[in-house]
């Protein structure tokens, strides 16, 4: 990091009791997809069985002080609410402009999970996908996932800036081949993404990583009712079945 981020970590721990500071013990400075080899760790310091509700977030968002509050309100009320979040907005020219996805989808940087949901799932993968890995697996155990567009958060980053809109784009195609999609489905959305930006290239990248895992015979994810459940859901999906 070089935003002294461990200089506020340690600021946050004297002021508060609550907070505690773990360094990764990573000394390579790569960084891994989705951070989740420092949330185990960071798990396996509790006790579980203590809370009902567990947040993963990043750290270039920000949120009203009632975030939370309004969040755990949706999960009070629905009890098979198992994953759920706010929608993202980027700063775009002074203006907030929503990172548009499915509502059944949560975006990685902003998820909270019931604690029994993310006890069932096994909790969290370690590679590309695992912010869609977790909810199919809710889904197939009868467990609901939500954003809510009147839970606004404000990402100040854009998804995948980090690495760049096309490899960005590339880590998508890779993740979308690990977690099974149907060719078909896979092929329509890189022809949507021919009207996105960054036009053309980002669809071509899309296309070349979620080829390539094919090329390269690269292993899918180890489990054959999760890719085809998958695929159901994709094809319910262009077919306008409930999904």
């Amino acid at each position: 990091s070089t935003d002294k981020t461990n200089e506020i970590i340690q600021q946050a721990v004297v002021r508060y009791e609550w907070i505690t500071g773990i360094e990764s013990g990573d000394l390579t400075n790569q960084r891994k997809a989705g951070g989740e080899s420092i949330i185990d760790r960071g798990i396996r310091l509790l006790n579980l069985e203590e809370y009902n509700f567990l947040s993963r977030l990043d750290g270039d968002i920000s949120f009203d002080a009632d975030y939370f509050e309004r969040l755990i309100h949706e999960f009070e009320k629905n009890q098979k609410l198992g994953i759920a979040g706010g929608i993202c907005y980027v700063p775009v020219d002074e203006k907030l402009v929503e990172e548009t996805h499915p509502r059944f989808h949560v975006r990685g940087a902003v998820k909270t999970y019931r604690v029994p949901c993310f006890k069932e799932i096994g909790g969290l993968g370690k590679g590309l996908g695992w912010d869609s890995v977790d909810e199919i697996k809710a889904n197939m155990l009868g467990w609901k996932t939500q954003s809510f567009p009147e839970i606004k958060v404000i990402h100040h980053r854009g998804t995948q800036s980090f690495a760049g809109r096309l490899k960005g784009k590339r880590n998508f195609g890779e993740a979308a081949y690990y977690l099974g999609y149907h060719p078909i489905f896979m092929l329509l959305r890189v022809l949507k993404n021919m009207t996105r930006r960054p036009y053309f290239w980002g669809a071509v990248n899309m296309f070349i990583g979620f080829i390539s895992g094919y090329t390269e015979k690269r292993a899918k994810i180890n489990d054959p009712a999760f890719i085809q459940y998958l695929r159901e859901q994709q094809l319910n999906r262009l077919l306008g079945k409930a999904t």
